[in-house]
């Protein structure tokens, strides 16, 4: 029976094995042991065949601890490479965990979800632009604590602008 336009909604579920080979690959060329990387794949299966189970989040969680203990700078080009790939399991993970395997997508549904994504990914490398500025050695007494005034006075401010409604 021809439904129309657009695509088979499998190619969501191949999104997310895709994005955890992609990981996978990542915490290799990172130096991840051979054992890691068969867990890694455990998971990736687990994710791709079953997008409604715990297994996308243990694999981004399961990613996210390799790296963190295989230590080294943390704005290294293996962490931020993982960023976009996580994400992109965890968005493949939850619209295929909504949409039947056996349905048909239409490409622009996804636009609102890739949008949303994007803008993420922006607000995540800006925010790792500014954190690549910052000192890395000792921060003088002073600056700290006007750090943290000014984090209170925003607080203030938020909780002025709360209460005015």
């Amino acid at each position: 029976m021809e439904v129309g336009a657009g695509v088979s909604a499998r190619w969501l579920r191949a999104a997310v094995a895709a994005a955890g080979l992609g990981a996978l690959l990542d915490l290799l060329v990172d130096g991840a042991a051979p054992v890691v990387l068969g867990v890694g794949l455990v998971l990736v299966a687990l994710s791709a065949l079953v997008p409604a189970s715990p297994a996308p989040l243990l694999l981004i969680g399961f990613a996210a601890a390799v790296v963190a203990v295989l230590g080294g700078d943390p704005l290294r080009p293996a962490v931020l490479v993982l960023v976009p790939l996580a994400h992109a399991v965890h968005l493949g993970a939850a619209l295929a965990a909504v949409v039947p395997a056996g349905a048909r997508l239409h490409p622009a549904a996804l636009r609102p979800a890739l949008r949303r994504a994007g803008a993420v990914q922006a607000l995540t490398f800006a925010a790792v632009a500014v954190a690549a500025l910052l000192p890395t050695t000792r921060t003088p007494a002073a600056v700290e604590v006007a750090a943290l005034l000014s984090v209170a006075g925003v607080a203030l401010v938020v909780v002025a602008l709360d209460r005015s409604r």
